[in-house]
């Protein structure tokens, strides 16, 4: 069975910068997954460029298929040495998988080593060197394993700390093993968890004014996990059986939004709502119980409140905690973030009449909006997002 890669990446600018000098890429095609982190030489809006043009270059030969050899030498004519200080403009880690044959090609080309990890340890990779004109890149190859996770980050990590804190920074070993720790942490669930969590660090042993930019990505390797969401009833209503054949044949956890999508799921599997009064909160409606759903909300409120959780723990305006409260939006975001990697959206057509009321605030107005914008956080989480329009 093919495996699931959850990706996840946060960065931090050097202090008095407005961009990154670090940027991240991620490709996906038919058979693999390419993620480039590349590291530009200094800081601010000239490292911005050449780290975005080196990621994007890299990113799109690789997922279409050119060798290795071809990628680094357009990279060398499109980006030359520096005159004054004799380096290369950008370094690179590339990562290359492909989950239906369980294989993983990793390059890099000056920055921090790729750190790997299986069953509780840190693994040696067997690393190829390769000569390049007068670069000096590794090359390894692997076949991953459910559980397999990959941390690699620009050397603002372990530069992390450096004459403050740490007299030397955070050396390579200590980023390992913070990744290995955070990695089994009941915390950490994703991907995006352990990178958030490890660039905070960093930001601390800096004291909060970075003296790099920095930058971590981490790759979980996963067994794929379902969930199927229904919101909005379907304009014509003979739909309403095709609903619950989907429903029917669906993996994983089942999701109703919606209140007139919940009497449509309810009448159709003859299955009566029960409100969850525990749930109660300020912001949004309860959650429902039925048999045949896991989880029944209310609609637009609710999704509203959902996006906007979801958005201030991917802005860190939130913790992990918000994922814990006892309400319909913090038990939805929980479910899409951290208990599925696929998931199947069906969304009716049907307008309901009440959302067009003039009188309602203009988030109600905008329920296509925010479902819009629920997809598009989602697919910023990595998720495999698929769309059903009926």
């Amino acid at each position: 069975m093919s495996l699931f890669v959850d990706i996840g990446k946060d960065s931090v600018n050097k202090y008095g910068q407005e961009l990154c000098g670090d940027n991240v890429e991620i490709r996906h095609s038919k058979d693999s997954i390419v993620v480039v982190l590349s590291d530009g030489l200094g800081s601010g809006v000239k490292a911005n460029i050449l780290a975005t043009m080196t990621s994007t270059i890299a990113a799109t030969m690789l997922q279409e298929s050119m060798p290795i050899f071809e990628v680094v030498e357009t990279l060398e004519e499109t980006l030359p040495e520096c005159q004054v200080r004799k380096l290369s403009y950008s370094t690179f880690t590339i990562v290359q998988i492909f989950p239906k044959t369980r294989r993983a090609y990793i390059f890099e080309y000056d920055n921090p080593p790729l750190v790997y990890i299986r069953d509780g340890e840190i693994i040696p990779l067997e690393r190829k060197d390769l000569k390049f004109k007068d670069k000096h890149i590794t090359e390894a190859t692997l076949l991953i394993e459910e559980g397999d996770v990959m941390g690699f980050f620009s050397d603002g990590v372990i530069h992390a700390g450096l004459g403050k804190i740490l007299n030397f920074g955070w050396q390579w070993e200590d980023a390992s093993d913070y990744l290995l720790a955070r990695t089994y942490d009941e915390d950490s669930k994703t991907a995006q968890d352990i990178a958030m969590q490890m660039v905070d660090t960093c930001n601390e042993l800096y004291g909060g004014k970075p003296g790099d930019d920095t930058t971590v990505v981490v790759l979980k390797i996963e067994q794929h996990e379902y969930a199927t969401l229904f919101s909005g009833p379907p304009f014509d209503r003979s739909k309403d059986q095709t609903i619950k054949a989907i429903f029917d044949e669906a993996k994983g956890i089942k999701i109703v939004c919606g209140g007139t999508a919940s009497n449509i799921i309810s009448r159709e599997y003859d299955e009566e709502i029960k409100i969850d009064l525990d749930t109660m909160s300020e912001k949004v409606p309860p959650i429902g119980r039925m048999p045949s759903i896991d989880l029944v909300t209310e609609g637009v409120i609710t999704i509203r409140e959902t996006v906007n959780i979801i958005s201030g723990y991917i802005n860190k305006r939130y913790t992990r905690a918000v994922f814990k409260e006892n309400n319909a939006a913090s038990i939805l975001a929980n479910t899409l973030v951290n208990n599925c990697t696929h998931i199947t959206m069906i969304l009716g057509n049907s307008i309901n009449p009440v959302h067009q009321n003039p009188d309602f605030p203009n988030a109600i107005n905008s329920k296509w909006r925010i479902t819009q914008k629920l997809i598009e956080l989602l697919r910023t989480l990595n998720k495999s997002i698929e769309i059903i329009y009926i």
